[in-house]
């Protein structure tokens, strides 16, 4: 379906993304799948795509990178 499609498209989008900080994309799946994050009252990234918030998650990456919760 569409939603599955778009869903996948921000997971791989996402995973891309943090792939190079933890060195492999099993690791980063791992993170994706299973690290609360910080400010999303303990969502994983996975909990967030699935509830249609995948641009909250980019923008924390973002943040992160940028070291605002260094």
């Amino acid at each position: 379906s569409h939603k599955t499609q778009s869903r996948l498209r921000e997971m791989m989008e996402i995973i891309n993304k943090v792939e190079p900080r933890f060195g492999s994309g099993m690791m980063a799946f791992a993170w994706y799948r299973s690290e609360p994050l910080p400010g999303f009252s303990g969502a994983t990234a996975m909990a967030l795509v699935q509830q249609g918030r995948a641009s909250e998650v980019l923008e924390y990456i973002d943040a992160v990178d940028a070291g605002v919760f260094a």
